[in-house]
């Protein structure tokens, strides 16, 4: 697993914001989106946990268990692609950087920085998934969970939805420097039921809060 700007598995949320500031190319908004799916994981374990803890919601405490457990995947996972994010930038900046004198030099350095645009979008196309998925829950636990608590699991479908938002985008950019091909539309294709899941699951959730929040 890549240690690129010092980052790796357990790196603190500071470490993440310091090394994203810093003015190269990588931390950078990939690892944003990924790192704030994490975020709305976190607050959907949150508030599922508190959801569980409550005798008035054990209708819902499977369900509010099953949310925490799959909260708590999810923010493994996102915090797991934000380090890959990072390191297939990298890889892009290594390409980047290779000679380009001959037509052989210039055909592997294209050949390179292909490759590292198809990881980068095959990173955020995982990261696009498993923000939908994020929304979904949050999405549940504002309509279903703890209602002292909507403004958080509210809070967490809107980060979930905006780290959609910049992953899909993210994914039709690589692709299209890339070229299209048959996966790239397939990608491109699925990565907007994700999209439109991810927000359509926002849009409800603002409903909630019209209804509800005086």
């Amino acid at each position: 697993m890549t240690e690129a700007k010092g980052l790796r598995a357990g790196s603190s949320l500071e470490h993440w914001a310091a090394a994203i500031a810093a003015p190269t190319a990588s931390a950078a908004g990939g690892a944003a989106a990924a790192v704030s799916g994490a975020l709305a994981a976190a607050v959907v374990e949150m508030v599922a946990g508190m959801t569980g803890a409550r005798e008035k919601y054990a209708a819902v405490h499977l369900r509010a268990a099953e949310a925490r457990d799959r909260g708590a995947g999810l923010r493994e996972e996102l915090l797991r692609l934000a380090r890959e994010d990072t390191e297939a930038f990298a890889g892009f900046e290594r390409a980047l950087a290779m000679p380009r004198g001959t037509e052989a030099e210039r055909a592997f350095r294209g050949e390179a920085k292909r490759a590292a645009l198809r990881e980068g979008a095959r990173v955020q196309f995982a990261v696009l998934e498993r923000a939908a998925d994020v929304a979904g829950l949050a999405e549940w636990l504002t309509a279903d969970g703890l209602a002292t608590a909507m403004g958080d699991s509210a809070t967490a479908g809107f980060l979930a939805a905006g780290a959609a938002r910049s992953a899909y985008w993210a994914v039709r950019s690589n692709l299209g420097q890339i070229g299209g091909d048959a996966d790239a539309r397939e990608w491109l294709a699925k990565g907007l039921k994700l999209l439109e899941r991810a927000e359509a699951a926002e849009g409800r959730i603002r409903q909630l809060l019209n209804e509800r929040v005086g």
